[in-house]
């Protein structure tokens, strides 16, 4: 005879794995079968942003920012971000950097922090 334990864990296993396993069936017959008429284009080149968090880096923002450019990917779809807090100049030399490089999107994030 069974006992109403082994009824309450067969009922419980049966909820806890037959309905997920239910579901899956469903969906396989209704939704992954169907064609999701997705195409792709090889010529497809995503924008990048790239996000360079400086602090006093005044010795490296030059070499950095002129690394970012020889990359050959499409300088149209590039956008560099600078954020920087610094105290030694770098803001300024992401700024001359900039005006020597029009062709380039550069976003210069100054923040000054106050502290009491």
């Amino acid at each position: 005879m069974i006992d109403a334990l082994t009824v309450l864990a067969l009922a419980l296993a049966l909820i806890h794995f037959g309905f997920p396993l239910l579901y899956y069936f469903y969906l396989r017959s209704r939704w992954f079968n169907k064609p999701w008429d997705l195409g792709r284009d090889p010529s497809y080149r995503p924008k990048a942003t790239i996000v360079v968090p400086t602090y006093n880096e005044a010795n490296l923002i030059r070499r950095k920012l002129d690394d970012i450019a020889s990359q050959d990917y499409p300088r149209e779809l590039v956008e560099v971000v600078v954020d920087s807090a610094s105290t030694d100049g770098t803001p300024s030399i992401v700024r001359e950097w900039m005006e020597s490089h029009r062709d380039f999107r550069v976003l210069l994030v100054c923040c000054k922090f106050l502290f009491t």
